[in-house]
C-alpha cells in the first residue's frame, strides 16, 4: 500500500548500535535504559510520578486496581475504543457501565457519565479518540465531586495538550501506549502517570508483583543488599518495561518533535481541505485543545456507503478504515446498552493516514481523492 494507515517508526542506523550495547551489557530486563526513558518522559510531561510498563493494557488494569475497582464495582467507560480499555475492568471482576459519546468528537459524553454514577462507581475511564482530548476539565470536576478516580486512556494521545498542558495533567491516572504503531514506539510498552503520590507508590509496586522494585534494585537491575527485608502488602503483576523496549523508545523520543509535528501538520492540511465539502465532516476540536492526531477521523455523509469508499481508496493505494468498533455488543461483556450516538459514529466514521511518513503532497493527494470519490 503506497499510503499506509500505520507505519512503525524505527531509525535503523541510530538504533542498532544502541541495541548492541544493551545486548553486550548483559542487562536486558528493567535497568538503566528504563530509568533513562522514564526520566525523559518526566521532563517532557513535567510530572514526576511516571512508571514504565510493558503495555498500555497493563497500565489500565493497574490504574483500575489503584482506583479501588474490585468484584462488585462499576466502571463508567465508552464503548467506542480499543477493547483493551474495557477488558481490564472485567479482569478485576467489575462491571462496565457504558457511557455514550459526543458524536462531534468521538469522546465520552460527560453529561452521560454524570447520569450513570452510582454508589458502586469507582472510576470513570475516558479515551482521547485519535488523539483529540476529552472534555477533561468537566470530567475532572464530575469525578472530584463524586469522589471517584478519573482514568485517562491516552493510547492515541502522546503529544496532545489540553489548556496548554499535557493531557496527563488532568486525570488522576493517565495511561499511555508505546505499542508498535503509536506515535512513539518501544516495540510494545506503556506508561502510567499518577497525580497523587500514594497512587504512584502503589503503581511502582503493582508493576512488579507487589515489590517496590525501585527500592530493592540498583540502576542495572541487581539486588541491593538483603532481599529478605522486603514485603508484599498487595499482590501485583509482572508488567514492567525492559531495557530492549526502552532503548527503542529512547531513539524515538529523541525524534518526537519531528514525529508528532508531522501528524499535526498533516491534520491541519486535511482540516483546511475538507472545509468546503458537505459530505466530509472532520471531528470537532474542544476549545483550548491541541490534538496529536494518531489518525485523522472524519464522518461521512449518511447517504454514502462507507465500506465502498474504503475499497475505492484502497484501489488508489490509500489504506483507510475503521480503527476500532464499539465493544458493547460483544458477548464477553454480557451488558448490552442503548448507545445511539456511539452506534451512529461507528457507522459513518472513517480513519485516513495522517502520520510522519506522509509529505504535504501525499496528504493533498489523499484529501483530493476522498473529495473526488464523495462527489462521484
Amino acid at each position: 500500500m503506497k499510503y499506509p494507515l500505520f507505519k512503525v517508526h524505527i531509525d535503523i542506523e541510530d538504533l542498532m548500535p544502541r541495541l548492541e550495547m544493551v545486548f553486550k551489557s548483559g542487562f536486558l530486563n528493567e535497568g538503566k535504559e528504563v530509568n533513562q526513558i522514564r526520566q525523559m518522559l518526566k521532563d517532557i510531561w513535567e510530572l514526576e510520578n511516571v512508571t514504565m510498563t510493558s503495555s498500555c493494557t497493563g497500565s489500565l488494569i493497574m490504574a483500575l486496581k489503584i482506583a479501588g475497582v474490585q468484584p462488585g464495582s462499576e466502571v463508567i467507560a465508552p464503548s467506542m475504543t480499543c477493547v483493551a480499555t474495557n477488558v481490564s475492568t472485567e479482569w478485576l471482576g467489575a462491571k462496565t457501565i457504558w457511557a455514550d459519546i459526543n458524536i462531534e468528537t468521538g469522546n465520552i459524553d460527560p453529561d452521560d457519565v454524570l447520569r450513570k454514577i452510582t454508589d458502586k462507581t469507582r472510576a470513570v475511564v475516558c479515551v482521547d479518540w485519535a488523539g483529540i482530548p476529552c472534555d477533561l476539565e468537566k470530567l475532572q470536576k464530575i469525578c472530584r465531586e463524586n469522589n471517584i478516580k478519573l482514568i485517562q486512556d491516552a493510547a492515541h494521545a502522546f503529544g496532545s495538550k489540553y489548556k496548554n498542558k499535557e493531557v496527563c495533567h488532568w486525570a488522576d491516572i493517565t495511561c499511555y501506549s508505546f505499542q508498535a504503531i503509536k506515535h512513539i514506539t518501544t516495540g510494545d510498552g506503556g506508561a502510567i502517570v499518577c497525580l497523587d503520590n500514594n497512587d504512584h507508590e502503589m503503581a511502582t509496586r503493582l508493576k512488579w508483583y507487589g515489590f517496590d522494585r525501585d527500592r530493592l534494585k540498583d540502576d542495572n537491575g541487581n539486588w541491593k543488599g538483603a532481599r529478605w527485608d522486603s514485603n508484599i502488602s498487595e499482590v501485583g503483576w509482572k508488567l514492567n518495561m525492559n531495557n530492549i523496549a526502552a532503548i527503542i523508545g529512547i531513539s524515538n523520543l529523541e525524534r518526537r518533535e519531528e514525529i508528532v509535528g508531522a501528524h499535526k501538520r498533516n491534520a491541519a492540511i486535511y482540516t483546511h481541505m475538507f472545509q468546503g465539502s458537505n459530505l466530509i465532516k472532520p471531528l470537532a476540536i474542544p476549545k483550548d485543545s491541541d490534538p496529536a492526531y494518531w489518525v485523522y477521523t472524519v464522518l461521512l455523509d449518511e447517504t454514502l456507503n462507507r465500506d465502498e469508499i474504503i475499497e475505492k481508496l484502497k484501489e488508489k493505494g490509500i489504506h483507510s478504515g475503521v480503527v476500532h468498533i464499539p465493544n458493547h455488543p460483544y458477548d464477553c461483556f454480557k451488558n448490552t446498552s442503548n448507545l445511539p450516538k456511539t452506534d451512529n459514529f461507528a457507522k459513518h466514521q472513517i480513519c485516513i493516514p495522517c502520520g510522519w511518513w506522509l509529505g504535504i503532497c501525499d496528504v493533498q493527494f489523499i484529501a483530493n481523492t476522498l473529495i473526488d470519490l464523495m462527489e462521484e
